[in-house]
This record gives C-alpha cells, structure tokens and sequence, in this order.
C-alpha cells in the first residue's frame, strides 16, 4: 500500500520515478479508487450545469415538463455512474490499443498489457486534476444561467476562447483541450513512453501527443 501512495505522490512530483517503479511493480488498484471517487465528485459539483443544459435543450425542442423532470432523474444518475464506468473501459481499450502497438513495432516484449494499463491509469490522474481545476472554476467563477452548451462549462483558458460564438461544439470542445495543463499532461506521458521503451525524446514526444489525442478523442466524439 506504502509503494502504491508513494507512485501516486510520484506521478505529480516526480513523474519519472513513478514510472520506473510501475515498470517493475504495476499496481494500480488504488489509483483507480481515487479517480473514480474524484470523477464522482466532479460530477456531482458539474451536475447543476448539465441540469441547466439539457433543460434548455429539451425546452427547446417542446418537452411536456413532465418528461423533462423525468430526464432530469435519468441524468441525474448517469451523470454519476457514466464518468468512472466509461473511463474504466476506455483505460482498458486505450491500453489494449497501446499493447498492440508495441507488439506490431516490436518495442520491449517485457512491458506487456499490466503495465502499460498501470501506467494509462496513473497518468489520468494528472487528467483527473486537471478536471477538479476547471470545476473549481466553474463553480466559484460560473454561472449556472449563463451555460448554453457543454463548452461553456470549459473554464481553463484554451484555444476555444478564439473562435468564441462558433456553434461547432465538437471543434470548441477539441480546442478546449490545446491549453497550458494539457502540455504537462503531455509531457508526463512523453515520460512514461521514454520509461518504457527507452526510446529518445523526440520520438517519445510524437508517441505522447497521438496518445493524448486518443485520450481525448471520446469526449469530442459523444459531445452535442
């Protein structure tokens, strides 16, 4: 349990010493745990702006406020369980995407699928607090009135902010991610890749960034 807190500590601090320690050790039980709780309470702080956005939507559209209460209810659940469910399978198919690209380029047969999933599991929690600052925003600085679609509710400064009254949500949302905290996300994954496969800096850089890009690949996907 010790060593598990110490590479949690580790992927903040010392991103490199916590991947050298899962390449020889993968745990990641505990990490799950806490981004899986920490989903659950961003999702809980976000609810009132999700609650405000599919009422609009829904208004909209001419829903009797009978059905709309009743989507209100099903949101209400899903906003909960849809976060750490969905970002469970997604860690499992992104490392199994990852394990069959090291194979395919034949790059060190010892990492094998536990590790990379021990590493894509560690490195969300820099996504995870990346997440609780832009909540913390939307919360202190938000208005829940103001919130007109799912890209409004981006308040870390990103290159969204450029094309401001664009109704392309997917575009806004993909813009939403080029901003300063994504680069540190970034470069930890650069870490973890250089780890691994005891590749050089650039080409680790090139790996990070097609990762990152999977990484955030859903969420622009599924959003409306």
């Amino acid at each position: 349990m010790k060593g598990s807190w110490q590479n949690i500590a580790d992927i903040f601090a010392e991103p490199g010493a916590a991947f050298t320690h899962l390449k020889s050790e993968p745990k990641w039980v505990l990490a799950i745990v806490i981004f899986c709780l920490f989903s659950i309470g961003i999702a809980w702080a976000m609810f009132p702006f999700i609650e405000q956005i599919m009422y609009q939507q829904l208004t909209e559209e001419g829903v009797p406020s009978d059905q709309i209460e009743i989507a209100k209810k099903i949101t209400q659940i899903s906003t909960f369980i849809a976060p750490p469910v969905g970002s469970i399978l997604w860690f499992l198919i992104l490392s199994a995407i990852l394990t069959l690209s090291t194979r395919f380029l034949a790059i060190n047969e010892a990492i094998k699928f536990k590790h990379i999933y021990a590493a894509v599991v560690h490195t969300s929690l820099i996504g995870i607090l990346i997440a609780l600052v832009n909540t913390a925003l939307l919360v202190v600085f938000g208005d829940v009135e103001g919130i007109k679609n799912i890209t409004d509710m981006q308040m870390i400064p990103g290159l969204h902010l450029l094309l401001g009254s664009s109704e392309n949500v997917k575009l806004l949302m993909f813009l939403s991610h080029f901003n300063p905290l994504s680069l540190w996300y970034i470069a930890v994954i650069a870490i973890a890749i250089r780890v691994f496969t005891d590749t050089d800096r650039t080409k680790a850089c090139f790996g990070a960034i097609i990762i990152w890009l999977l990484s955030i690949a859903p969420e622009v996907a599924f959003v409306s």
